[in-house]
């Protein structure tokens, strides 16, 4: 009996030499940042831009932003025109972020990019910066879980006949956060399958409501209606001012695409897929918003109605009800509810590995020990190879902020625009930073050529355009307890925390990201930690300086 020759797939063994080969370049790109490998690298660039995509949330945010701001400040046209115009301006942003994002895959991102771009002060700028993107993170949470509770509570009303109460909602937004952090903890793969999920519930979802939305309805609005429309439905009488509290529809959407920043550990070949990642998300997050806004505008029936939510306490809610009947509509204010609870997961996702890499950086003394918070918080659970503790210190965060919607409404906007705020300047410390070390920058795979200065500019001048838009009082009269426009006190009352705890203390001892080690250090450390082993003390890399 003669023997079958073994025939070996030369096709499929170089593949995954090269997967391999990549892999290991992954790793030692991280090694040379000062950082080991832990993380579990298996979120490929789809999926990376997926969780971005996912935060952004088309369809559940926009819709959220659409009918509580669109249809009272500005109408149809503004949201439309005011929707291009800031997604353009977002797409500057992300891709000068892409560029820094390229030249280091850190999940630290945007606090560990100023302390490398910086020439003086470097520990400062980075303090400063990661905690502006700190707050910011936890406010998306927050803001990603009261979406899901608005537009589940909608659904409830409208299926159950539920009775819309601060409690209810209360327990709806603990409920969203804990399932949250639980599926959270098992690691990577669960935040790539919702990255997954997230482009094509989004993308499906986005399609629906556009061909249900310009098909069924028996009236429709004509193209002048949509696209040069004003309403002023504010207590404003200024056409131009209720026109800039417009562009908030977008300026508050456009947020948490720094996720594809904070996931490069776990992410393939982050130099490239990573910050292509970050463009991409915008967009497409851009195109669809505009086609989605055309549609919800051209299917308003009755403005005034619709725009007060009398049907199903949700604006875009009624919109579907009165163009698509309450069945239908029923079932895509269900789709709405679903897109912001996968948005909750790419929040949460960012937000804690954030956290995990600030704290591994944070409150080093100078003997190479860290205080037990910081030390906790940047355990990598090492069966999931996930930040656990950071996961769950991230819930927290989000459910304190939540807790202020059951004391103060007013609060609760407060907090949240305040951490929008904060993430907008942490977004722009480190570009800004890059502008100023002009040439001696060192670019990554990716990057925006001779175009980079006068995109990274654009980026700078919009998001000081947007941090003034986010201060501005947007009810009369403004001087009362329940108008006044808290932010800027509140986002002072922030800087200055920061910048006196800066002073008295972190100054003396935190000096921005540390290197855990030489390569081969950080190599062998790998291996005892993924191995299951603990090393020895002084075995362990002690850091060194960037």
């Amino acid at each position: 009996m003669r023997n079958s020759p073994i025939r070996i797939d030369t096709g499929k063994a170089t593949a995954l030499e090269a997967a391999e080969a990549a892999e290991a370049a992954d790793a030692e790109q991280l090694r040379a940042l000062g950082y080991p490998q832990l993380l579990r690298r298996g979120l490929s660039g789809f999926r990376n831009a997926g969780v971005a995509y996912s935060i952004i949330c088309v369809t559940g945010g926009m819709s959220l932003t659409y009918g509580l701001i669109g249809m009272v400040y500005g109408g149809p046209a503004v949201v439309f025109w005011g929707w291009l115009g800031v997604g353009l301006l977002v797409l500057a942003l992300g891709a000068s972020m892409g560029e820094l994002t390229s030249a280091y895959p850190t999940s630290g991102g945007l606090y560990y990019w100023s302390a490398r771009l910086a020439r003086h002060h470097s520990a400062a700028w980075a303090w400063f910066t990661g905690w502006f993107n700190v707050v910011g993170l936890v406010a998306g949470v927050a803001a990603s879980s009261y979406g899901f509770t608005f537009f589940a509570c909608a659904f409830g009303d409208m299926q159950w006949g539920w009775k819309v109460t601060p409690t209810l909602e209360g327990i709806v937004y603990v409920a969203v956060l804990i399932v949250m952090a639980v599926l959270g903890s098992f690691g990577g793969k669960i935040i790539g399958f919702f990255g997954a999920l997230s482009i094509w519930w989004n993308t499906v979802l986005s399609l629906v409501i556009i061909v249900a939305l310009l098909v069924v309805p028996a009236h429709h609005q004509s193209v002048g209606f949509v696209l040069t429309t004003f309403v002023n439905r504010s207590t404003f009488h200024w056409g131009w001012y209720v026109s800039i509290l417009g562009l908030l529809v977008g300026a508050e959407t456009f947020v948490g695409y720094d996720a594809c920043a904070h996931l490069s550990e776990e992410t393939k070949q982050p130099g490239v897929a990573a910050a292509r990642g970050m463009v991409r998300a915008i967009l497409a997050a851009t195109v669809v918003g505009a086609i989605v806004i055309y549609a919800l505008s051209s299917a308003i029936q009755n403005y005034a109605s619709e725009a007060a939510g009398t049907r199903t306490h949700s604006p875009v809610g009624d919109i579907f009800v009165d163009a698509l009947g309450f069945t239908f509509g029923k079932l895509l204010v269900l789709g709405l509810a679903l897109a912001l609870f996968v948005c909750v997961n790419g929040c949460l996702a960012s937000n804690s590995r954030m956290v995990y890499a600030f704290s591994r950086d944070f409150a080093r003394t100078d003997d190479g020990r860290r205080h037990r918070l910081s030390k906790l918080m940047s355990t990598v659970d090492l069966d999931s190879r996930t930040p656990r503790v950071a996961v769950w210190f991230s819930c927290l965060g989000a459910l304190l902020i939540g807790a202020l919607q059951l004391w103060s409404t007013v609060a609760f906007a407060t907090a949240v625009t305040v951490n929008v705020i904060g993430l907008y300047t942490a977004y722009a410390i480190p570009v800004f930073l890059r502008l100023r070390l002009g040439r001696d920058f060192e670019r990554g795979a990716w990057h925006l050529g001779r175009w980079s200065y006068l995109v990274g500019w654009i980026a700078v001048g919009w998001v000081a355009l947007a941090d003034v838009l986010f201060c501005l009082p947007v009810v009369q009269p403004v001087f009362t307890w329940g108008n006044f426009p808290y932010t800027l006190p509140a986002f002072l009352l922030v800087i200055g925390g920061a910048g006196l705890w800066w002073g008295i203390s972190a100054r003396k001892w935190f000096i921005g990201p540390r290197s855990m080690g030489t390569p081969e250090q950080l190599a062998a450390l790998e291996g005892q930690l993924i191995g299951g082993q603990r090393p020895a003390r002084d075995q362990q890399a002690a850091p060194t300086g960037v």
